[in-house]
């Protein structure tokens, strides 16, 4: 029996050409033998209503678009009982999940690459109910991901969220929060959080490969406070932007069951995936083990991991 894929599409992603991109991938699917059923998003939540209502029929369900169509199509399928294998061919402006799982930005390779290569698993967070696939944030310029407009998104890119930050470092105040994380208690006046499973967020925050794993049922929580003084705030960024995160303001840990509540009672705005998601004072987020099954490259801990076990057969 042929297989299937269910193609969703959210056509205001990125800046290249739909209809081309669309040509390249599909070519790809169906000289690999694959009937392919095409969907286009028109609004919100429409990649989540379309996973969970037609995905239990297709072998695998994959997303064109940016990271937030990617986390509203995992909502649809972690819904189901039987989850259809995942793929993702981005076209978003910042990429930050094909840039961790070393995904293609041409579509015509992406799709080579899920006819091509196994499926294998990955974590997924759950904030207060609610799935996101590579990171939960708070704080400074982590509205300008979903504030800055499409259309500018589509014409400068990357730029368009460096435009929305600038207009929002004047309104940056220190919140004063408990964070537990596993077990772990830490209390402090903190102006930017992330939860993440990706080697970078934003492009700005790096993580190196040695302390991200897809898999390990751990996500990377990464807290920092104010520095205070100007001085001290152009140190802080200069050590994140050269990963030598400085310690008196920047904890990074790695959890399975995190924590946040603000001590003030103000609620925050999230961030999930680079989409607005909900203000909240009081926040849990669990991370679930491999949740679901995606066609991408192994990453590096995963090679060394197939080597060990051919070693020991």
């Amino acid at each position: 029996m042929k297989k299937m894929i269910l193609l969703i599409i959210n056509p205001r992603s990125g800046r290249n050409k739909i209809n081309d991109d669309l040509l390249e991938a599909t070519n790809v699917f169906g000289m690999h033998g694959y009937g392919i059923t095409v969907l286009n998003t028109t609004k919100a939540g429409d990649a989540t209503e379309y996973a969970r209502e037609f995905g239990e029929k297709y072998d695998i369900v994959v997303c064109r678009g940016g990271d937030g169509t990617f986390c509203e199509m995992l909502n649809g399928i972690m819904a189901l009982e039987k989850k259809p294998k995942v793929g993702f061919i981005p076209a978003g402006t910042t990429n930050d999940i094909a840039n961790t799982l070393g995904l293609p930005a041409k579509p015509r390779k992406a799709a080579k690459l899920i006819v091509s290569e196994s499926a294998l698993p990955c974590d997924i967070g759950k904030f207060n109910g609610r799935y996101f696939t590579y990171v939960a944030s708070f704080g400074a310029f982590t509205e300008c991901s979903y504030a800055a407009p499409q259309s500018l998104k589509n014409k400068i890119g990357r730029m368009a969220y460096f435009y929305e930050a600038a207009k929002e470092i004047k309104d940056i105040h220190p919140i004063p929060m408990r964070c537990v994380v596993d077990g772990e208690v830490i209390e402090g006046e903190f102006v930017f959080g992330s939860i993440s499973n990706s080697y970078t967020v934003g492009k700005i925050i790096h993580l190196s490969s040695d302390e991200v794993c897809l898999n390990d049922g751990k996500f990377e929580v990464f807290l920092a406070q104010n520095p205070g003084s100007a001085k001290a705030w152009a140190s802080t960024l200069t050590s994140v932007i050269k990963k030598d995160f400085d310690e008196r303001y920047i904890k990074l840990l790695k959890g399975s069951h995190i924590e946040i509540k603000t001590l003030d009672g103000s609620k925050l705005p999230w961030t999930l995936d680079g989409e607005y998601g909900g203000d909240d004072n009081d926040v849990v987020i669990d991370v679930e083990n491999c949740a679901f099954n995606m066609f991408r490259p192994p990453l590096l801990h995963e090679m060394e991991t197939f080597k060990d076990e051919t070693v020991e057969k």
